[in-house]
């Protein structure tokens, strides 16, 4: 839909879950995702920096960032998965859908991880 999850509740559809948290989604994603761009030059630059890519496994195999960590977007919130994200590591999203790439950082975000940008 057009206008995202506020779209979807406007027009009258149901959703389903726990309604603070989609509130909490929604909150964090008036913010300016422009601001968690970044590049991968600029990435390098950081301390603890963890390059996450979660692409589609063959895209990420024909070629990906040096050091990049692949995670499968449909175990992203297993308990292994959530351990290897350490909170205190810089984490850079990887994704070649914007939208998707957002929606990963706000959820990150949303967990608590303080610092996740989104690769230019």
């Amino acid at each position: 839909m057009k206008d995202g999850i506020n779209g979807w509740k406007k027009a009258g559809y149901a959703t389903e879950g726990n309604p603070e948290l989609l509130e909490a989604l929604i909150a964090v994603n008036k913010n300016d995702f422009a601001a968690l761009i970044i590049t991968e030059g600029d990435a390098g630059k950081l301390k603890n920096c963890t390059f996450v890519d979660f692409r589609d496994e063959a895209k990420f195999k024909k070629g990906h960032v040096k050091g990049a960590n692949y995670v499968d977007y449909s175990n992203m919130f297993s308990k292994p998965m959530m351990e290897e994200l350490n909170k205190s590591n810089t984490l850079i999203i990887i994704h070649d859908v914007p939208a998707v790439a957002g929606v990963i950082a706000a959820t990150l975000k949303l967990m608590d991880y303080p610092n996740v940008y989104i690769l230019k």
